[in-house]
């Protein structure tokens, strides 16, 4: 906005006149734009967009178009100085808006004709969206065993698909000529179909939006009928008695017709006597002499076709039930627990079921239970017990044979507080045997090594004792009564040692023995031995030779080990004469001093 003012004068004196105007101008907008750059969007995800408009005056006025509609959720603003207006659009684009022109216009309200506009063709990303149905020229009605099949998938996805699958039951399907089935993109081939071919089929693909599946296809494929599995096929009979012969089959389409005939070694017969319910027939029979007994069969037939191989169905003379089988414990507790069996063929005759529980030690009978299922449960029974269960089924002809099993209570609360207890105490006891045994050991130990110590000292000291015997008593004519002995007086210090002081012998022998106190002592028999010895030498030696020289030995490490009396040394006696050296013993008592 802006005033221009006119001016007018004629002299100098007066004030000039003046007049003014005041001009408002209106300008249409020069420039719209989107700030945001032209990216695909994703398929319901929120996106804001902002549009930018300046020049107008008045400010403009912004508005958005999707295609020729205009969307209002939208927000404005203008700057102080008016001259820069923006819009901001909230949208969550979809699918269908993909292809469709979004524009932001900019207006002068006071200039018709103002508009301006920028705007870009929307592309929106979306994940992928099938539709599986069988092939154009199949009719689902009239699909039979042998048929060939295909399915196709119809996709859209934006962007295009970067994998495609097939599943038949949730298990993915591939490409094997072997079983005709073959994979290729949005179609699928199944070639002669059969009955396991029945089931549902789904396609799935994945783009960078996701992975989605298709509707489920269910492939009813029509057959002939066939026997059901799982159905009684040994029926035990006495002769005279009627039987039920059940036979059921699985066809499509499930409207049958049934035809039943026995058949034996020797003739085959047509059996008339049934009647039919869906998939289901029932014949009656009635063996009376041994060739009635065989197999019956049964055939069935529905728009497809008659059965291939026929249901079978033995007749056999009743016997005795078949033993029950894959039996199994349950909810052992510490007085009770559970049985369950399955049960074998009745031998063709009604069947009840026993139970007999014996503990082990003894086989003592606990329990006996019968049922007419295999099903018991055995009550009462003592607990930590260990017990042997027999199960058999019964008719009219006899019993079968026992099934075995081997059953243990648990041991009560109570039981295995005093078994932990017991175990305490059988720890504490043992270890006091095994102290109590290796002190004991020990004992023994030393006892025996004093006995051998005591008993090796002894034999030593008799051996010692025959050996100077035996010395004395060899040659007893070859010595006289031996020399006078001088013995000096011996040191008190040391009583166990004979003192080193010289011993004389002299040519006369004195055959009583005084001590120093001058008294006479008689000669020990040992030591006259020794003088006879003596005194022989005297005679075969010079006289320089006769006199001998003893010299008490030093102690031996070993002397205190040897066994002795008071009164008893051991000495070394020299004898240089023979030059050899002898051992002996001399009993004397240490008081004497003079031999």
């Amino acid at each position: 906005m802006s005033t221009l003012i006119c001016q007018a004068s004629n002299n100098n004196m007066s004030l000039p006149l003046s007049s003014s105007i005041t001009l408002n101008m209106n300008f249409r907008p020069l420039t719209v734009t989107i700030v945001e750059k032209r990216l695909p969007l994703s398929s319901g995800k929120m996106v804001q967009l902002e549009c930018r408009t300046n020049g107008s005056r008045p400010p403009a006025e912004i508005t958005w178009w999707k295609g020729s509609t205009q969307l209002r959720s939208t927000k404005n603003r203008t700057n102080k100085d008016e001259t820069l207006t923006s819009s901001f659009l909230t949208i969550r684009p979809s699918r269908e808006d993909a292809g469709k022109y979004l524009s932001c216009k900019a207006e002068n309200p006071n200039m018709p004709n103002s508009a301006i506009e920028d705007g870009w063709v929307l592309e929106v990303y979306y994940p992928p969206e099938l539709t599986l149905r069988l092939g154009s020229k199949l009719r689902h009605s009239h699909i039979q065993e042998g048929n060939d099949v295909y399915f196709e998938c119809n996709i859209r996805a934006n962007p295009w698909v970067t994998e495609i699958r097939w599943e038949f039951e949730r298990r993915e399907l591939q490409t094997n000529t072997t079983v005709g089935i073959i994979v290729s993109n949005q179609s699928l081939v199944l070639q002669k179909v059969r009955r396991s071919s029945r089931g549902h089929y789904i396609c799935s693909a994945r783009n960078s939006e996701g992975v989605r599946e298709s509707n489920a296809v269910y492939l009813r494929v029509q057959y002939a009928p066939i026997c059901k599995p799982d159905q009684r096929a040994i029926y035990g009979v006495p002769k005279h008695d009627g039987v039920k012969v059940r036979c059921e089959v699985d066809a499509d389409p499930s409207s049958v017709t049934f035809k039943w005939a026995f058949n034996n070694s020797v003739e085959r017969l047509d059996i008339v006597d049934f009647v039919t319910s869906g998939t289901e027939s029932l014949a009656s029979y009635i063996p009376r002499t041994e060739y009635d007994y065989g197999t019956l069969l049964c055939w069935a037939r529905n728009s497809v076709g008659t059965q291939r191989q026929p249901c079978g169905f033995l007749v056999i003379p009743a016997g005795v039930p078949d033993p029950v089988h894959n039996c199994s414990v349950f909810n052992e507790t510490d007085h009770s627990f559970r049985v369950e069996c399955e049960a074998g063929y009745n031998g063709g005759l009604g069947q009840h079921f026993v139970m007999e529980v014996l503990d082990t030690p003894y086989l003592q009978l606990q329990a006996n239970m019968t049922s007419p299922f295999p099903i018991f449960r055995a009550r009462n029974l003592p607990s930590s017990s260990s017990f042997v269960v027999l199960v058999y089924a019964v008719n009219v002809r006899g019993a079968s044979q026992k099934h075995f099993l081997r059953v243990n209570t648990h041991a009560s609360p109570e039981t295995q507080a005093h078994n932990v207890s017991n175990q305490w105490r059988l720890a504490v006891s043992s270890m006091l045997i095994i102290l109590v045994s290796v002190a004991v050991g020990i004992i023994l130990v030393a006892i025996l090594t004093i006995f051998v110590i005591r008993y090796r000292r002894k034999k030593g000291r008799e051996n010692g004792n025959k050996e100077s015997e035996y010395k004395s008593k060899r040659n007893p004519e070859k010595y006289d009564s031996p020399a006078s002995l001088n013995v000096l007086p011996v040191e008190e210090k040391c009583p166990d040692l004979i003192p080193g002081n010289s011993v004389h012998l002299h040519a006369n022998p004195s055959p009583d023995l005084k001590n120093h106190d001058g008294d006479e002592l008689s000669t020990p028999p040992l030591l006259r031995t020794t003088h006879e010895m003596l005194d022989r030498s005297a005679r075969e030696f010079s006289p320089t030779e006769r006199q001998l020289s003893l010299t008490a030995p030093e102690p031996l490490s070993d002397m205190r080990d040897l066994p002795y009396s008071e009164g008893q040394r051991r000495v070394k006696k020299v004898l240089p004469a023979r030059k050899h050296v002898e051992e002996q013993w001399f009993p004397f008592n240490s008081n004497h001093t003079n031999v």
